[in-house]
């Protein structure tokens, strides 16, 4: 039984990403927007803190962030450990 939780935990998306912390990430969001950072912090509604940030518009990078807050609710999708896209 152990077990069996050990594996629902790794495959929990809030686990892996809270394990992502302190690793470069992609994440896009709803109206396209893609920011590529280094993951400072995330919380239960998985809204995040990245440092680092590049923001990415249509493939062409069109801003850098020292640090940026992304709210959770406008993620699309999340690429831990995006150091070999880097």
């Amino acid at each position: 039984m152990s077990r069996n939780n050990s594996q629902q935990k790794s495959k929990n998306p809030l686990h892996i990403l809270q394990n992502a912390q302190k690793s470069k990430i992609l994440l896009r969001l709803k109206d396209g927007t893609e920011y590529r950072g280094l993951l400072k912090e995330i919380d239960a509604y998985m809204n995040m803190i990245l440092e680092d940030a590049t923001e990415i518009m249509d493939g062409s990078p069109v801003a850098k962030y020292n640090e940026i807050f992304i709210r959770g609710n406008n993620l699309l999708f999340v690429k831990p450990d995006a150091s070999e896209i880097y």
